[in-house]
């Protein structure tokens, strides 16, 4: 059992990065904690599918059958337009699947494999304030409790029910788009796209999906189809020209500075426009954006499950890390949502992480360590965000690649030498 008052890392943020960020240092047996101010795991989010390159390292672990199991698995990758297929490849094949899975799922079978080695996850717990010295970091703690008020009309509040200090060697912010860790070490975090907006179906369907993610290309929009488990799909519609009525009031909030508060976790990686009554939403719209975009979509719409509208955004930070602070996953990079990058590349960076901190802590490694987790993962993500060394057309490509192809790159599932492999293998070549 590790001592939660006296952990060598405290990692902020319990989504996916965070929790199997966590796991990798406990398996590496470093004395860790895991806080989060959500309320529990979340119950519904966009990111959704292990590429092929993580289930690797799921194995490492021995979660890769676990996950599976859970999982649709997706064999292809497919590319089209208004007519259908233009062009597909292997997303991994039938023995090296894309695993199409739920991020609850995901969370709760991390969280269950932590408490197996004796960690819990803090929920209800703000990193309240962060600061480093030499040697150690300084958090303020605090736990949130519901309490009753009112005399005429009770109701409950969130309120602050306990505040203690912690001084771990090392804090790992995995705490999302508006992560504290990452404000405290003073980073920019600049846009480097365009932000993007989609309109997202999950509905129930008798269409053979093929083990196949679609993903279609028409007037600018990219669109996607998601085969989901149990009968289900998802579709989401980018919506080149949509401008939200009002901003999300929370999201304004914690923009402003004001921290965070308990919640129920709707999502990590994106922000979410809620909001039944949206009209891009209804039904109809759903419809009309299949007959317009995706014609040779022919499945049934039986029952809509899930609508809402999310904002995509492309953002890198300007360093992952430095002294006793350093960042995994959103904190560090936000982008689209076909390749489903930021996740699943977030899990090699906490892994790679707790490799260097045990290095630190048990090796006697020095600071440059750590300098070079931040040198490796600005580069993949240059790459990935179109800045550096991309994949280009060149006189053999197919036309329609040539002319789709940064949307193309934007969708596969893979980073490093296995990216620009599948970009290869449609005549996308890195100089």
């Amino acid at each position: 059992m590790f001592d939660e008052m006296r952990p060598e890392v405290l990692v902020v943020g319990a989504g996916p990065v965070g929790l199997f960020t966590a796991l990798a240092l406990a398996r590496r047996n470093v004395n860790v904690r895991i806080i989060d101010t959500g309320v529990w795991a979340c119950t519904h989010s966009y990111a959704l599918a292990v590429h092929p390159q993580a289930l690797d390292l799921f194995a490492q672990f021995g979660l890769r059958e676990k996950i599976l199991s859970e999982s649709y698995a997706v064999g292809r990758i497919a590319f089209c337009d208004q007519e259908g297929t233009r062009v597909s490849l292997e997303a991994g094949g039938e023995q090296h699947p894309l695993a199409v899975v739920r991020q609850d799922a995901l969370e709760n079978l991390l969280e269950d494999e932590l408490e197996k080695l004796g960690v819990r996850v803090g929920w209800r717990h703000e990193a309240a304030a962060v600061a480093q010295a030499d040697d150690h970091a300084r958090v303020t703690v605090q736990k949130f409790e519901k309490e009753s008020r009112g005399y005429i009309v009770a109701h409950t509040e969130w309120v602050v029910d306990k505040t203690w200090e912690l001084e771990p060697k090392f804090v790992v912010g995995a705490d999302g788009s508006n992560s504290r860790v990452r404000r405290t070490l003073d980073t920019e975090f600049p846009e480097v796209g365009l932000a993007q907006y989609f309109a997202v179906f999950e509905f129930k369907t008798d269409a053979d999906l093929q083990h196949t993610v679609r993903v279609a290309l028409d007037g600018g929009t990219m669109n996607v189809l998601w085969p989901l488990p149990g009968g289900a799909a998802r579709w989401s519609f980018e919506l080149p020209d949509y401008r939200p009525s009002a901003p999300d009031p929370v999201e304004a909030l914690r923009k402003a500075g004001f921290g965070d508060f308990p919640s129920e976790r709707q999502k990590d990686r994106v922000m979410l426009s809620h909001g039944l009554d949206l009209p891009v939403l209804d039904e109809e719209h759903l419809r009309r954006y299949l007959r317009e975009r995706a014609p040779w979509f022919t499945g049934s719409i039986e029952k809509l499950t899930w609508r809402i509208v999310a904002r995509f955004e492309h953002r890198l930070a300007k360093r992952f890390g430095a002294g006793r602070l350093w960042l995994a996953g959103d904190a560090a990079h936000l982008t689209g949502p076909a390749g489903v990058h930021s996740m699943n590349l977030g899990f090699w960076e906490g892994d790679d992480l707790a490799a260097r901190i045990e290095s630190v802590l048990r090796g006697g490694a020095g600071a440059e360590t750590l300098a070079s987790y931040d040198a490796r993962w600005q580069s993949v993500w240059k790459q990935l965000h179109g800045l550096e060394r991309v994949p280009a057309a060149g006189p053999q490509t197919d036309g329609w690649v040539a002319q789709h192809a940064a949307q193309i790159l934007a969708s596969l599932p893979a980073w490093g030498a296995a990216y620009e492999d599948m970009a290869s293998r449609l005549g996308l070549i890195t100089a």
